[in-house]
């Protein structure tokens, strides 16, 4: 940040000085808009980049190959421009800085900000501007007898460091499309009763920081980032990578390096012209999951070829068992691109109406999910084998899930304390994945690479 962005010894001391050069460029042109992603990838912007920036047919402005790009290829690398905590239950006792496990007792800052954060850090110039925010606005919490994060003041330490950035950095995250959610304005409303003195009469200021929280919920990633061997999601802006608009099979896929850096390749091979794709989702969700979510977070619906096909590629992700006496045939949506559809049994053709299907298909999630939170990776393979097949068919997106937590959990720690029977277990349910991979036509997705263990 440039020192004439700051006030009296080198710090943001007053919400005008805050506000400074955070003038709206919402009509951002592609060219503008270029121009501000190339500044913000500096030494990472290759010289002859296969990407560009255009307008979009999908959704405003997007990323296009400039020319063929190979399948596997990098497309680019990009620095996240603000990073903060995600404010999780179970991510709250790590270090807003470096991101270390704290200890149990003294976790807080001795400055009485009340954000968590490690010794080293404390005084550190990373977490002093942010420090000296929080004790202006006076949280609550600071005079507690007993230690304790509060996570709705800490989900908006990333706004609250957006407002520290450099000028054209904070141009760059004004550019950036947000959402208009209501929920996002209680999130900040609910963080300023835990203040004293939080700004909430200053309009200007309280618009900058609801348009921020809302670029930040729009676009922001959680990556996951390692230190001292414990991961840890952080809440990362990358814009160029939120830029990139979604299709549910896309051609491109990213994966991040320590929670700070992206990195975006071709999933497939990409047409000189053609637009370079993301997905928003789990790539093996369902459609209907897919479908709610999109439409729950992002305010859209998704009308890419997977989403009009309700066997999606003949994964049938969405099945479930039909519930005829003597039938045990699978039942799929009958209809694609609609949020409560009927749905068809391709045995028996029974049309059972979608509140029916949809009670078996949250007992199956919650049946899974439970079980995934409990039980240990012996017991987890039981489940899997023996018992979910009573109520479950074997593509149904949430068994799927169930087999990834497997493969999740031995591939993080020691492969000596599992039998050779449970390996193999691993080792066909990699399987299973990959081949619903391939009939997805998803290529060489981030995901085929992590159960291959090509990416770490």
């Amino acid at each position: 940040m440039s020192g004439n962005d700051h006030g009296a010894g080198g710090r943001i001391n007053t919400t005008a000085a805050m506000l400074a050069h955070m003038a709206p460029c919402r009509d951002t042109t592609p060219e503008q808009l270029a121009q501000l992603i190339d500044v913000h990838l500096g030494e990472l912007r290759e010289e002859e980049p296969n990407w560009t920036l255009a307008v979009s047919k999908v959704a405003g402005r997007g990323v296009f190959a400039t020319r063929d790009i190979a399948a596997g290829e990098l497309i680019f690398r990009e620095r996240a421009l603000v990073v903060g905590p995600t404010a999780r239950k179970g991510q709250l006792s790590t270090c807003v800085c470096c991101h270390r496990l704290l200890p149990t007792q003294g976790f807080l800052c001795k400055q009485r900000c009340t954000l968590p954060v490690c010794e080293a850090c404390s005084g550190s110039a990373a977490h002093r501007a942010e420090c000296e925010h929080f004790r202006r606005w006076q949280p609550k919490d600071a005079d507690a007898e007993e230690e304790q994060v509060n996570p709705l003041s800490l989900r908006i330490l990333t706004a609250v460091r957006v407002f520290h950035l450099g000028k054209e950095q904070r141009h760059l995250v004004d550019a950036m499309q947000a959402n208009a959610e209501r929920g996002f304005r209680q999130e900040i409303i609910k963080a300023a009763q835990c203040f004293r003195n939080f700004p909430t009469t200053d309009k200007p200021f309280m618009d900058q920081l609801f348009r921020i929280v809302g670029v930040l919920n729009t676009n922001a990633f959680e990556a996951p980032c390692r230190t001292d061997g414990r991961e840890t999601l952080l809440r990362g802006l990358f814009p160029l990578t939120a830029i990139m608009n979604h299709e549910c099979t896309p051609n491109a896929s990213h994966y991040f390096d320590n929670g700070r850096l992206a990195i975006v390749r071709a999933a497939r091979d990409i047409p000189k012209g053609g637009e370079i794709t993301t997905t928003y989702t789990k790539i093996l969700w369902g459609n209907l999951t897919r479908g709610i979510f999109l439409k729950m977070t992002k305010h859209f619906m998704c009308d890419c070829t997977r989403c009009n096909d309700n066997t999606e590629n003949g994964t049938y992700l969405s099945a479930l068992f039909c519930r005829e006496q003597g039938c045990r045939g699978l039942v799929i949506p009958v209809q694609t691109r609609t949020l409560q559809p009927d749905w068809r049994c391709l045995t028996c053709e029974n049309v059972f109406p979608h509140a029916k299907m949809a009670r078996y298909q949250d007992f199956a999630l919650n049946t899974i999910n439970n079980r995934i939170n409990s039980c240990s990776v012996p017991d987890m393979i039981h489940f899997i084998n023996d018992l979910c097949p009573r109520f479950c068919p074997p593509s149904n997106y949430v068994l799927i899930e169930a087999k990834l937590n497997v493969i999740w959990r031995m591939t993080r720690f020691d492969t000596d304390q599992y039998t050779p029977e449970e390996v193999a277990h691993k080792d066909r349910y990699r399987e299973d994945i990959l081949a619903i991979i391939h009939k997805l036509g998803a290529g060489e997705c981030t995901l085929k690479k992590l159960i291959t263990e090509e990416i770490q």
